[in-house]
């Protein structure tokens, strides 16, 4: 801007700088002399706003400004914002105090979520911070906290999200089959839905024995009595569609009584003959048709005891459109009836009637014949319109 001057001084004379004094001074032109006044303008202006910035926040270091990477959430990751870190010097207003940044502006990654001091992120220039969610079974995320300060907001991490627990143990519920009307495990304690009939005997919930969870249907029979029923008219499983009925019972005895004794049965209004039932004589499974005139019987072959103290599946299908009985001894086909059975006390036609009740317990046809005591527990009932529904798929 000034070319070199050789003299020792330089004299000012009425305010202006003259070289008389100097002869080898060599004074600059009207447009240098602007041109200096406008940079030196400008360097006080910069230093002035530099001044202020730091009273009020922090100004721009000499460092360079980076990306930050977010703290770690719980078992999950975060990711820094697109906002410059600061250099040397400055700090960002935050609720507790500045935040501390690296030498020559760049923040350090892999910091814990919320780390000391706070993370950098301020309105005009934010980084963001996300938490990561927590994918650790059974577990869950834990969220920063969000800190506000002049000038802008830092966001604290999102919480994680809860893992999945593990499978449950044994006494879970053995769950009701999707294409089910309606089932019953007992583990609300009540009744409801059921019509009680007891006859000299007693149907109870309790916790003695159960299939799934911890409550079934005890049913005792007293010596030479009939015992007694659960049943089901009407809504929401009456009337049939297509006068069919299918269904599951769990049953697990402790003693038989003697004579023939019903377990599952099926019949028109009200509970009148004919009907179609699911039983057993003199310890072995028995199919008996009764109405009509008739009293007709089928067995499995071959015909083997009932075996007690031991939980099994009974699936029973009753098909009015074409007189059909089906039943299954855990999953496994144990006698058909399509028609005719093995025999009859009359006409030896299964002639079904349009069902619409339900019953299940324990109904003595013949309790004056060898009469004893009988004890057993039924669970985990599903009833369908449209076709077996199966056993549990966790058997006891």
């Amino acid at each position: 801007m000034f070319r070199s001057i050789s003299c020792s001084r330089i004299l000012a004379k009425e305010g202006k700088i003259t070289g008389e004094a100097c002869p080898n001074l060599v004074m600059p032109d009207q447009s240098t002399k602007k041109r200096a006044t406008n940079a030196i303008e400008t360097m006080l202006s910069r230093m002035a706003l530099c001044s202020l910035a730091i009273l009020l926040g922090g100004c721009a270091g000499s460092g360079a400004s980076s990306d930050g990477t977010g703290g770690a959430g719980a078992n999950g990751h975060a990711s820094g914002g697109m906002g410059p870190a600061l250099g040397t010097g400055g700090s960002v207003f935050g609720t507790g105090g500045a935040t501390q940044v690296g030498s020559g502006g760049s923040t350090s990654s892999g910091g814990a979520q919320g780390s000391t001091g706070g993370s950098a992120a301020q309105t005009g220039g934010a980084r963001a911070e996300t938490g990561g969610s927590a994918n650790g079974t059974g577990g869950q995320g834990t969220g920063g906290a969000t800190m506000v300060g002049a000038g802008g907001e830092r966001s604290g991490g999102a919480g994680g999200t809860t893992g999945t627990g593990g499978a449950g143990g044994q006494g879970t519920s053995a769950g009701c089959p999707p294409t089910a009307v309606f089932c019953d495990d007992f583990e609300d304690g009540n009744l409801d839905g059921w019509v009680k009939m007891e006859s000299g005997g007693t149907l109870a919930i309790d916790s003695t024995h159960a299939s799934s969870g911890k409550n079934a249907l005890a049913i005792t029979m007293a010596t030479g009595q009939r015992g007694g029923w659960l049943q089901r008219t009407g809504a929401p499983l009456f009337p049939l569609p297509k006068n069919a009925i299918y269904g599951r019972v769990m049953m697990y005895f402790e003693s038989l009584p003697g004579g023939h004794t019903d377990f599952i049965r099926a019949a028109p209004t009200g509970g009148n003959a004919p009907w179609y039932n699911v039983g057993e004589q003199t310890g072995k499974v028995l199919l008996n048709y009764f109405g009509n005139g008739s009293d007709c019987w089928a067995r499995p072959s071959p015909s083997t005891n009932i075996p007690l103290n031991t939980w099994m599946c009974w699936e029973f299908g009753y098909d009015g459109t074409k007189n059909q009985m089906q039943f299954y001894i855990n999953s496994q086909l144990s006698r058909m009836v399509d028609g005719v059975g093995d025999g009859c006390s009359g006409a030896n036609v299964w002639t079904a009637p349009t069902f619409n009740y339900l019953a299940i317990g324990a109904y003595n046809a013949q309790p004056t014949i060898s009469p004893s005591i009988g004890k057993m527990w039924f669970d985990d009932i599903a009833v369908s319109t449209t076709g077996r529904v199966g056993c549990p798929a966790a058997m006891p």
